[in-house]
């Protein structure tokens, strides 16, 4: 009798042992979900509100001569910086674009503006830069829409009045609000910039 007396309390015991450690679990996945399922609206504050950021890109582009990849690092601060340097390709590494009081300025080349405009289309057009994102977002609210869409939060801008970059989509990661990637459209649809973020950090000014 003693013994299945001691039995049933071991298998109570580890009963409620197994109902602890189930509850902890639970209630650190829910913390997770929470971390990790900011609403869109949060994301996009998150976004609209950033004042600097650094970050490595694979860039795409895609012209009607041919298309063009590279790697760029680009380092951005409210008012002080916004600088943009060539990893890749190997002919144009190294190469420099600041854009300074309105101005754009190319340092480390022997190329001058209009030879890069026209050799390699967009690399000094700063629709690539994060922060011309936001502040066309600030300046065309009613032109902004922000949704999920799978594992991201998407801004999604269009301005009709510049065909070739009519649509813009800004990917941004759920848990982190972090870019993943942004794709320029123009007016069909046909995907004109394609950048993947390898690396950012975000506010560390």
């Amino acid at each position: 009798m003693k013994k299945k007396i001691i039995f049933i309390s071991v298998i109570a015991i580890i009963f409620i042992i197994i109902i602890i450690l189930i509850k902890i679990n639970y209630k650190k996945i829910n913390l997770g979900n929470n971390k990790s399922n900011k609403s869109a609206n949060e994301v996009k504050e998150y976004i609209l509100n950033i004042n600097s950021y650094t970050a490595e890109l694979e860039v795409t582009i895609n012209s009607n001569k041919n298309t063009n990849k590279y790697i760029l690092k680009q380092e951005y601060i409210s008012g002080n910086i916004e600088k943009q340097t060539v990893i890749k390709p190997e002919n144009i590494k190294g190469i420099e674009i600041i854009y300074k009081d309105g101005n754009i300025e190319i340092n480390n080349s022997k190329l001058n503006l209009s030879k890069i405009y026209n050799n390699y289309p967009y690399l000094s057009n700063n629709v690539m830069w994060l922060n011309s994102f936001i502040d066309n977002c600030k300046k065309n609210p009613e032109n902004l829409n922000v949704y999920e869409e799978n594992e991201y939060i998407v801004m999604e801008l269009n301005l009709i009045s510049n065909k070739y970059m009519a649509n813009r989509k800004l990917y941004l990661e759920k848990g982190t609000g972090k870019p993943k990637k942004m794709i320029v459209q123009d007016d069909n649809k046909k995907d004109v910039i394609y950048i993947l973020y390898k690396e950012i950090e975000l506010n560390k000014n």
